[in-house]
């Protein structure tokens, strides 16, 4: 007897899971770099400078290891960098800026950066880009990960990662521990002798604690009509000298920042409906002391944040979003006298239309600063498939920055009649994705095992052109003994942005090797006396060219990543040129796996030609320095 048995009627599949990016997170005509956990992962002893300086063409203006660090995009002052964390903006409302030199890339497992104007989206400050950090629950899993290494000049880092759940509860506990003596030797002059640098010491510690409630989702994630809530506690303190500059024979001043951030976050995703509501409360502070010249001066903010918006997709092709924000601040110190509050409500919305190959994209914010309406902040962003390899990409925005609470209560010398600086910018580029590999890798040899593919490349161009009205500089006060903010001046900046990427595996042997090439103007329109600044100048740290690469060879379980930056001169407020630089750094690494662990071990050299140089003007920068560490991970299997 010969039997047929029936086939399967149906297939398992490995689980897929599908996003749809909120509008404001991807708007349409806008060129963005993204690192995902899995290149943070291979950072995470960086903070969040390190990580852009190596990554992307941000010019990184920093005052050395441990010290503060501001970015410059696109020819923007530090200000003109919108910085969110899961949505909610971190920029000091005294500063108007970040210090990046304070976010340790462990505490991250998202970095999206989004080149050129955004205020539609985002409001005040994002008038060069947004950095948007995030944190997500990828999956339902128990894990310990520990990263721990030593350095040159006494550096000490150490991380905890730790993942667990107790129902439709997940928790996640991350820890950060890093310190250094940062008594590096310089020179300022082949003629003068070498000295190390002093009073540099700092070390930092911080907790982040995020909870995740799913009650209708799956160990993958969403589904049709599910929803999350998440509440996220981030706790950070440094304690940091701050060194002499290389003209002065010692400095005793030492500076102490503190932050405690807490956020409640709810998402539900229905049929055609997304339903978000975000709120937060942030207080932050500085303490500067330096007993040589007798100062004691503590300044400090609160923050409240709330937010709501909705996602409706009105059909295959057609989406909308609106929402309404609020921010709450009070912000001391003892120049302020009374101290200052400020309220600011914003209405926004956005609307995609995609037709065949194009999408467009219209994108509107309307917001109100203690009862005053600032104009629209309108853009409206193109894009249009040429074919599979082809993304032709364009974008038009009005965007805006407010003055700073400094700018307006700073006593003495703070100007209330300060106007935001505001002003129309425009790009145009094309992208082109790393080409699929048609027909897949190459087939095993069955005598080597071994596979090839053939080459994968990618890449883009973008020209970006931006205007600045009421650009505000601090000058001497007219017959007075200090300084005071005032709308001086016009900036004009534009420029041309090329970025290259290569892929290729050989054998066992996989390479890759991406580029990138920035060339920027930035100049003020409107000469000024005080300070002395010429029409057509180019703003001050500003370099005109900027090239960076990276190449990363993996053979097995070996793996190499050299990365190179050329940064070109700039020129400092008192009218000095900075010489151009080039940097390297390399890293060599090892992983191994045993039954549930996997680990890592790794050997980095910093600054690896010894080169000697200065980002900031009179301060110097550490020469050729090394790191060793090892990365421990657990994870329990899934049942």
């Amino acid at each position: 007897m010969i039997a047929f048995s029936q086939l399967a009627d149906s297939i398992a599949l490995p689980v897929v899971e599908v996003e749809a990016p909120a509008l404001r997170s991807n708007l349409t005509g806008t060129r963005n770099e993204q690192w995902d956990s899995k290149k943070l992962n291979a950072l995470s002893g960086n903070n969040l400078s390190e990580l852009l300086q190596q990554e992307s063409g941000v010019f990184i203006k920093s005052y050395g290891i441990g010290s503060s660090a501001t970015v410059a995009l696109r020819g923007g002052s530090a200000g003109h960098t919108a910085v969110l964390w899961n949505g909610l903006p971190l920029q000091s409302p005294m500063l108007g800026l970040l210090d990046f030199s304070l976010m340790p890339v462990s505490f991250l497992d998202k970095v999206d950066l989004q080149y050129g104007g955004n205020s539609s989206a985002w409001g005040s400050g994002a008038i060069g880009g947004v950095i948007a950090l995030d944190n997500k629950l990828k999956e339902k899993t128990t894990s310990v990960e520990i990263n721990s290494s030593a350095g040159s000049f006494g550096l000490l880092n150490n991380q905890l990662k730790a993942q667990y759940n107790f129902g439709k509860w997940t928790g996640i506990t991350r820890l950060f521990q890093k310190s250094a003596d940062n008594n590096f030797p310089y020179q300022i002059r082949e003629d003068l002798p070498i000295i190390n640098q002093s009073n540099a010491q700092f070390e930092q510690q911080g907790i982040l604690q995020e909870l995740y409630y799913l009650p209708t989702a799956s160990r993958t994630g969403f589904g049709k009509g599910n929803q999350e809530l998440s509440i996220r506690f981030w706790g950070q303190k440094t304690d940091r000298q701050i060194p002499p500059t290389s003209a002065q024979t010692r400095s005793l001043a030492s500076q102490k920042d503190e932050s405690l951030r807490g956020s409640i976050h709810w998402k539900s995703i229905q049929d055609k409906w997304i339903w978000n509501a975000k709120s937060g409360l942030f207080r932050e502070s500085i303490h500067y002391q330096d007993t040589e010249y007798r100062i004691d001066a503590l300044s400090y903010f609160w923050s409240a944040l709330g937010e709501a918006n909705a996602e409706y997709f009105i059909s295959e092709n057609q989406q909308l979003s609106f929402g309404v924000s609020h921010i709450w601040t009070f912000a001391d110190i003892e120049n302020y006298g009374t101290p200052p509050q400020q309220n600011r409500t914003a209405l926004f919305g956005a609307f995609q239309q995609r037709l065949k190959d194009w999408t467009f994209q219209l994108n509107s914010r309307y917001e109100l600063v203690d009862e005053q309406l600032i104009p629209t902040a309108p853009s409206l962003g193109i894009e249009k498939k040429i074919n599979r390899r082809f993304l032709l990409r364009g974008k038009v925005s009005n965007n805006y920055r407010l003055p700073t609470f400094n700018d307006l209560y700073w006593n003495p010398g703070g100007n209330l009649d300060l106007l935001p600086e505001s002003g129309w910018s425009q790009e145009i580029g094309v992208e082109i994705p790393p080409n699929p590999l048609k027909g897949g890798l190459a087939p095993e040899s069955k005598a080597a095992g071994k596979v090839s593919s053939p080459w994968r490349s990618g890449g883009g161009l973008t020209l970006f052109n931006r205007n600045i009205k009421n650009w505000i500089y601090w000058t001497p006060a007219d017959g007075k003994a200090f300084w005071t903010p005032r709308n001086l001046t016009k900036v004009w900046s534009r420029g041309i942005e090329v970025r290259v990427n290569l892929q290729k595996q050989i054998g066992e042997l996989k390479g890759e090797i991406s580029a990138g090439y920035d060339w920027v103007l930035s100049t003020n329109q409107i000469a000024v006396d005080r300070p002395d600044i010429e029409k057509g100048e180019q703003l001050w740290y500003v370099p005109k060219h900027q090239f960076f690469s990276n190449l990363n060879l993996k053979w097995r379980n070996i793996e190499f990543a050299y990365f190179h930056n050329y940064t070109g001169q700039v020129r400092s407020p008192n009218d000095n040129l900075l010489e151009d630089y080039h940097i390297s750094n390399a890293n060599l690494s090892y992983a191994f796996h045993w039954k549930q662990l996997q680990s890592r071990l790794f050997f980095a050299t910093n600054n690896l030609w010894n080169t000697n140089y200065n980002i900031i003007e009179y301060r110097p920068m550490p020469g050729k320095n090394y790191e060793l560490g090892l990365r421990l991970k657990f994870k329990k299997n899934k049942s």
